[in-house]
This record gives C-alpha cells, structure tokens and sequence, in this order.
C-alpha cells in the first residue's frame, strides 16, 4: 500500500504552484528512517509501506507528529481519473497530487539540465520552436493501489522537420516471445527473476541537434527584464522522434561495456555468461527485466548501473508491463496475469457496455462470424455518419485488446487481429464484434497465462490456416517444455487456390518463427537436440514439404515451397500430422463453435498445467526421455493424461472453470456436420461425444 502524507496547504493557483516549484529546485529528496519516507514536493510526501508494517500505526504516527494535516491510503481512492490537459488537472478533485508529480518531474528535469533558458530573439532565423504539455497517468501496484500519480513532460515533435531536427529515429523494445521464453527457462531451471526501472531514461542522452521549445507551465515564461524566454534543449527529452534512439543507443553501450553480450536475434536481450554465473537483461525501454542464478552477479550490476543511472530496484519480479507475475519455486511454476488491465479496459469502456447486464459469451466471437470490408460504410454516407460517434471509441477498445493479446491472452488473438483490420472505418458489424469480445472477457478478467514446464516436452509448433475466398489466415502456437510462449495470427497476403495452399503457406509462416526462436535459444545459450516438429491438420502440406508432389498447382508459390522443403531437407523443422479434433492452433484462425473453443481451451489448459505427457496409442508408459517423447507418433493432446495428482489445486489457475458441454449441444454440432455446414474444427466434437457416449446421428465420414 502506499500513503499520501499532506505536510501544507494546497496551492490555490499555478502561479503558487510556480514560486513553490522554484523554492523546491533547491531541495534534495529526504530518506527518512523505518519507513522509507520520500519526499515529493512542497506539500506531498509518499510513504510506501512494506508488508511487515502496519499502515494504521504509520498513518496514526504521521497525524501525531503535528507536520501532517492529512493522510491517504490509496486503497480508499477508488477510481482516479486521469486527466487530459493541465488545466484539467488543475481543476481536478486530485489536484494536489497532480501538482506534486508536477512538481517532482520539473524538479528532475532542471537537476538535470536539459535545456537552458534563453531570450526568444535569440532563435537563429526559421529555427523550429515546439510545445509542450504533460501527460498524466496512475501508476498502481498489483493489488491495485495507487503507487504514485505521474506526471511526464513532453515536447510535441510532431512539427519537427526531418533533416533538420533529427535524421534516424528507430528504437525497437524487447520481444513479448522473448519475455515470456525468458519466463519459462527461469521457472524451468530455477533463476532468480526481479526488474529494475530507470528513472527519467531519456532525459540522459545528449542532443546532437539544437531544438527549441517553449517554457512548460509551472516555470516563468520571462526574465527580469520581461523579455520573452524559450528553452534550448541540451538532453533528450520525451516526445521528440530521436529521444528512444538516443537512449537506446546510450543504454546499450553502458550494457556492453559492462561486459554483456547482445543478442543478435533480438538486439533488445544482454547475456553475461562466466563460469557457471548467468545473467539476462531484457530491455523494453526504460523498463528491464533481469533473470540471474548468482545473487552477488546482479548485485554487482546493479550497483554499477546505478552508479551510472539513478536506478529503483524493485526486487523480485512481481509486475511488469502492467502484466503481475505470480511465482511458485517449489513447484517450479508460474503465471502471467492481466486482471487489473482487463478491469481498467471494461471501466473505461463502461458507457458501451450495459452494465447492469449480467449477460456472459463463452467466446470470444459467435461461431462463423466473418468480418469483411463489404461492411464497411462508403465514406460520406448516412451510415458512416452515424458510425462517426462511435470511431474513436472502437480504436480505443481495440487497441487494449491488441495489447492484451500479444501478451497473455491468445484466445482473443483472432478475434482482435479481424476487429484490427477495420480501424479507420469501422461498421455497426465490427462494433458490435467488438464490444462482444469485452463482454466476454468481462465474464474471463482473471483468466492466466500459465508456465509448468514439463522436462520431457521438446521445442514445438502447432500451425493451422482457414481457407477463404480472399486472403486466408494462419496462426501458430509454440510451446517449448509444454508452455506456450509464442503465437501469432496472420492475414495471408495472396489469394490461395486451395486449402492444401493455403496450409502450406501457413506452414512456412510457422517454420520462420521457429528459426527465429531456435536462433534465440543459442544466444540464451541453451541447445536445441534434433528438429522442431511442426504439427498441422494437413496431410497435403505435409506431403509437398517433403517432395514436389502438385508441382503444376505450386507453382506460383515457388519460393516459399522450396523455403519449407529446404527446412525439412536439411532437418531443422519437419511436419508432422495431427487430427483437427486437438488442432489447439484452430482458436487463432476462425470463429469456432462454442462448444469447440471451450474444449480447445480445456486442452491448452491442460497442455500448460497438468504434466501432461507423451503417450503413443498402443503404449502403457510415458517416454523416459524427451528423445522418446520426440519419437512418439502421436503428440501432446492425443496422449494419456499423466497427472501428477499430488501436485493437483497447487498449480495456480489458467482461468475460472470452463462450462461444460451440454450434450444437446454437441449434438447439434454433429447435425450441423451431416448437413455440410459444420466448421472443419467440428471433429474435435465428434470426439468429445464419443468420449461421453453420444452417438452420431450421421457417419458419412468412416475415418472421423
């Protein structure tokens, strides 16, 4: 929890807010003892309050002491707006807190330097003069207490001119597949995981242009002689197209002359490796996720970082990227979770939503659902009038649910990547799509994505395509020791003549990542025994990755045919077939059937949490070894379930529990098959109702 300790009066005005920001230049944060007092500004202090201590007893001694004329407990906040303008947060019911984070982030940037004030006649001729403004935000713990209310300053670099304010500009962050392998190797092998944060990163580079802005509220805009002045930037500031380079590029090097090494594959990953001592960096921006066997190693760096950077180090890994890590070492497991984002996405939302409804979707969209362009309202037109309202809030909702699906949730992958297509103009049919998947994860927030590394699990990919009229799209899972660390769904950029082609070239789409994360596990310094298998529900795709078998039919898929066929040749990858009734890679590439995503998601579950183990048909016990586990016909989903039952309700959950399955239901998905309108998926219920004893009514297929 985190207390806020009001020590005078609030400011009345942002002209008070000014004489004090100037008084406070001078001051230096105060450390008090026992309870890490850190003072913020004037009239703010913060308290964080660890979870040996009482928060009663410190807010009780606080009004004791006389200094303090109010205390606040974040967790009795609420909901805090996040406004969006200064005079907005001038004007807010939070405003003192505002003004403290105000406070604090000018008294960094004047400690550091980064512009000097100069008389504006003093501009060379034509010279580019920015704005500039504060961006706000709550930044919260994982329990959701407020941590501290932030203020950033930023200079508005749209108008900068290229050539002139800056030349190249990319950054890149690290990898969510290389976070989340990162993840699984720790929880394998047992690495101690924790993160650090760089306090104010850009703001250490240099410029190497010289860029003007004007004064930022909170700081006299004149000097004594009442003469206009404007800032002459020295460091890099946020909000300018070169900052992220620049810091980028200033970050690497302290890394690497520390003696890290950096990836090739993914330039955003450091390894040290000596002996037996072992240590990760993963950067994404100011953010860096450190994984290490040897306490006294990353002590020594980041003592040496914090030397060159003012650095918090926040200790073990608990919450990342707005993503809480949830960690058992006994067991050797570990979760990914974003609740509190999903809660905030539906707060936000709430007006699109009836709230009062107690309406749930077990998927994420109805089965069948197709969302095309011919929906789409011609521009001008009443219907895109209408829509007009509704725009901005669409792009809105689907940007949170991109975020939420690169990171831990790949069951609303699909339904994401089609709402994403339609940003610009989006029609009542994508709207309502869009608002169907927050109801659904209305009903899942909590649901996880979990890592229990299985020993006799090898490197592996399942790779599905839906065949369509216009562009087909494919989408992959790879699982490395049975946890899903990596998935992706792509929208085919040529037309497929068949389904046979279209699997094929989602084949080969897989077979690119695999290269990529096989590349990644050399420069973790782990080692890959033997290819990767890559399981599809195609015999067809199979037969030509092997031999060019339909040459006529491929022949305007050339290239990518030989790519696939050299990777099998050489045994990197080789393809392997798997029945569509356990394809887990059918929930990233078309709206399955109820019925159908929640066994597919029952599989995935069990894939990650359960020890489930290689068991060919005709074989009583699971393989000794991963190169027996490699062997094995059949792969993970057809093979007997070896559950460690004395580890059962110690795993933490991958999502609350899945409905069951009516057997009305499944029946139904059987007549829908005999009829020829059924989903290709529909064998897995087929399957399913075997299993419970419900028959067919038709078996036009002898082979399913």
């Amino acid at each position: 929890m985190t207390v806020f300790a009001h020590t005078a009066p609030y400011p009345a005005s942002p002209s008070e807010l000014q004489d004090r920001t100037e008084r406070m230049f001078a001051r230096q944060a105060a450390l008090g003892s026992g309870h890490a007092f850190v003072s913020c500004g004037a009239d703010i202090d913060v308290a964080f309050v660890s979870p040996e201590q009482n928060p009663a007893d410190l807010m009780h001694a606080l009004l004791a002491s006389g200094q303090v004329q109010q205390v606040v407990a974040t967790t009795d906040m609420g909901q805090v707006g996040v406004p969006s303008s200064y005079r907005a947060a001038m004007n807010s019911e939070h405003a003192s807190y505002w003004i403290a984070a105000i406070e604090k982030e000018l008294q960094g940037l004047v400690s550091l330097n980064v512009w000097e004030l100069v008389p504006a006649a003093d501009m060379p001729s034509g010279a580019n003069l920015m704005n500039c403004h504060f961006v706000f935000a709550v930044k919260r713990n994982s329990d959701g207490s407020i941590e501290k209310f932030k203020a950033r300053l930023v200079a508005d670099g749209n108008t900068q001119k290229y050539g002139v304010d800056f030349d190249r500009i990319f950054a890149t962050v690290v990898k969510a597949s290389t976070i989340r392998l990162a993840l699984v190797l720790a929880a394998a092998n047992d690495y101690n995981l924790s993160s650090i944060d760089i306090r104010q990163a850009y703001l250490h580079a240099h410029l190497k242009e010289y860029l003007y802005m004007r004064v930022p509220p909170g700081i006299s805009a004149f000097d004594d002689r009442r003469r206009p002045l404007v800032c002459r930037l020295r460091r890099s500031l946020y909000g300018l197209k070169q900052a992220g380079r620049e810091w980028g590029e200033l970050f690497a090097k302290f890394l690497t002359d520390w003696g890290l090494s950096r990836s090739t594959v993914d330039t955003c990953l450091y390894v040290f490796r000596k002996g037996g001592e072992l240590l990760w960096v993963l950067v994404y921006v100011d953010d860096a996720l450190i994984v290490d066997n040897s306490a006294q190693l990353r002590k020594r760096f980041v003592d040496d970082l914090s030397k060159r950077f003012p650095t918090e180090d926040k200790g073990d890994l608990e919450w990342i990227l707005n993503i809480h890590i949830t960690r058992d070492r006994p067991q050797r497991s570990l979760s990914m979770s974003q609740e509190l984002y999903v809660k905030d996405l539906l707060a936000k939302h709430a007006h699109a939503l009836d709230v009062t409804s107690t309406r749930r979707f077990d998927s994420p969209l109805e089965e069948g659902t197709l969302l095309t362009d011919e929906d789409q309202p011609a521009v001008g037109s009443t219907a895109h009038n209408d829509m007009l309202e509704v725009r901005a809030s669409y792009m809105k909702i689907v940007g949170g649910l991109l975020w939420l699906s690169t990171m831990t949730r790949p069951d609303i992958a699909y339904a994401t990547t089609q709402l994403s297509r339609f940003l610009t103009n989006p029609g009542p049919s994508h709207y309502k799509a869009a608002i169907r998947v927050l109801i659904y994860l209305r009903g899942t927030p909590d649901r996880c994505l979990v890592f229990k590394p299985n020993r006799l699990m090898p490197f592996e990919t399942y790779v599905d395509s839906s065949w369509e009229s216009k562009f087909s799209c494919s989408g992959a899972m790879l699982f490395v020791r049975g946890c899903l660390f990596m998935w992706f769904v792509k929208t085919q950029r040529s037309v497929s003549l068949s389904s046979a082609e279209a699997e094929y070239f989602g084949a080969m789409l897989a077979a690119r990542e695999v290269i990529f994360h096989r590349e990644l596990f050399v420069d973790l310094m782990f080692a890959l025994d033997g290819p990767t298998i890559i399981f599809t529900d195609s015999k067809s795709a199979i037969d030509m990755s092997y031999d060019p078998v339909a040459f006529k039919k491929t022949k305007h898929i050339l290239r990518a045919a030989q790519f696939l066929r050299d990777l099998v040749a050489r045994e990197v990858v080789l393809l392997r077939h798997v029945p569509g009734r356990v394809m887990l890679a059918d929930l990233l590439t078309k709206a399955v059937a109820r019925a159908i995503f929640t066994h597919l998601l029952t599989l995935l579950n069990e894939y990650s949490v359960k020890r489930l183990a290689y068991v060919p048909a005709t074989a009583t016990e699971a393989p000794a070894t991963a190169t027996e586990a490699l062997a094995a016909p059949l792969p993970v989903g057809l093979w007997r379930a070896a559950m460690d039952t004395e580890a059962q309700g110690k795993f933490p959950a991958a999502s609350p529990s899945l409905p069951p399955v009516p057997d009305d239901e499944l029946q139904a998905a059987l007549d829908r098959r005999a009829r020829g309108c059924a989903l290709p998926t529909d064998e897995v219920v087929l399957s399913h109702a075997v299993s419970r004893g419900v028959a067919p009514r038709s078996a036009s297929d002898p082979e399913k």
